[in-house]
């Protein structure tokens, strides 16, 4: 799997399977977070992102939760979001 900068685990995802669907924050500009200020938002490419949910199905016998991380995974184009979340039903039907 490969990470781009700092990856922030929220507390109620302690046990999930963390994949960047984007890189930082769509808006970035609230003044109370410094989570992505490193970073200049990108929408990562659709096949790097099903790579890393191969590379994470080769590596992990079973994975209950996924998180689309970064700061704003759900910008994704519908097509884009259903194209990974179809990828993922079918690698972790667990």
């Amino acid at each position: 799997m490969r990470y781009e900068g700092s990856v922030y685990r929220p507390p109620s995802e302690a046990y999930s399977l963390i994949v960047q669907a984007t890189i930082g924050c769509a808006h970035n500009s609230c003044t109370f977070c410094s989570m992505f200020k490193d970073k200049k938002f990108r929408v990562r490419d659709i096949n790097e992102v099903l790579e890393d949910f191969d590379m994470a199905r080769k590596y992990y016998k079973r994975v209950e939760r996924i998180f689309l991380a970064d700061g704003d995974a759900l910008v994704l184009k519908n097509e884009k979001l259903i194209t990974i979340l179809d990828y993922i039903k079918k690698l972790f039907p667990e």
